[in-house]
C-alpha cells in the first residue's frame, strides 16, 4: 500500500474502501477484494465500507464473474454504484433500441459472451440469457454515496448545482465540465468514467479519479483506502 495525503479528513475509527472502473477484469477485482479481506483482519477498525464505483461490466472478458464477485463480498458493508456501462447494458436488455447497438459497441458483446450468449442478433432474447439475479442486482445499484466528507459518484457532479439537483446523465457520464473544474464542491468527489492518463489516480482537492484504465493495455485496476487524513492506494 502506498500512502498519500487525502484532500479531507475521517473521523477516527473509519474506514471507506473504494475500486474504481472493472470492466469485465473479474481476476482483479477479487485479488482486490482480497487485499481488503487482509487489510481489514490485520488492521481491524471500528467501520468500514466497500464502495465499487460502476462500470463493473463491458469490455473485459468476464462480467459476468465481476458481479457475481461483487455481490459475494462479504467482509464489511458494501454499496454498488451504478455506471454508465451497467445503466446502458439495462436499458438494451430491456429492449431499448436505441440503447442495443450502443451496448453492442461500447463492450456489451463481451458482456453477453460472458453469460453464454453467442448469438448477438437475437436481442429478444438478451433477458432471458442474462441471469435475473445479475439483472436485479445491477437495477438496485445507487447513483452516489455520501460517507463524511466524501460522495462517491460514478462520473462526477455538475459543479455549482446542488447534489439533489444532480442530473442523472450528469452522475453517470459528466466529463470535461467536472473533470476541469477546481470550484470546492462542498465535498470530495471519488468517481471514475474517465481513465487517467498515466494509469495512476488522480488527487486532487476537490476529487478523487480511481478509473485507471483496467482493461486497456497498461492499465490497472485501482482499490483506494481512506482513512484520518490519508489515502492508501494498491493496484492489481
Amino acid at each position: 500500500m502506498i500512502w498519500h495525503p487525502a484532500p479531507a479528513t475521517l473521523p477516527p475509527g473509519r474506514r471507506l474502501y473504494a475500486i474504481g472502473d472493472v470492466h469485465g477484469c473479474a481476476d482483479r477485482l477479487r485479488a482486490l477484494h482480497d487485499a481488503v479481506r487482509d487489510d481489514l483482519r490485520e488492521r481491524p477498525c471500528a467501520e468500514a465500507t466497500l464502495v465499487h464505483l460502476g462500470d463493473l461490466i463491458d469490455r473485459g472478458p468476464d462480467s459476468a464473474g465481476c458481479l457475481e464477485a461483487a455481490r459475494g463480498f462479504g467482509a464489511c458493508p458494501a454499496v454498488h454504484l451504478l455506471g454508465n456501462h451497467e445503466d446502458t447494458a439495462l436499458l438494451a436488455i430491456g429492449g431499448e433500441g436505441y440503447a442495443c447497438a450502443d451496448w453492442l459497441e461500447t463492450g456489451g458483446r463481451e458482456a453477453l459472451r460472458s453469460w453464454g450468449i453467442t448469438d448477438l442478433s437475437r436481442r429478444a432474447n438478451w433477458a432471458a440469457a442474462v441471469p435475473a439475479d445479475a439483472r436485479e442486482f445491477m437495477g438496485a445499484m445507487a447513483l452516489f454515496h455520501q460517507a463524511g466528507p466524501y460522495l462517491f459518484v460514478h462520473a462526477g457532479i455538475r459543479p455549482g448545482v446542488a447534489l439533489k439537483r444532480q442530473g442523472r446523465d450528469d452522475l453517470l457520464r459528466i466529463r470535461r465540465v467536472f473533470l476541469d473544474s477546481e470550484a470546492d464542491h462542498g465535498c470530495v468527489v471519488v468517481h471514475g468514467h474517465t481513465p487517467t492518463r498515466d494509469r495512476l489516480p488522480e488527487i486532487r482537492a476537490n476529487r478523487v479519479n480511481l478509473d485507471t484504465g483496467c482493461v486497456y493495455e497498461g492499465g490497472r485496476l485501482t482499490l483506494a483506502v481512506f482513512e484520518d487524513a490519508r489515502i492508501g492506494i494498491r493496484q492489481a
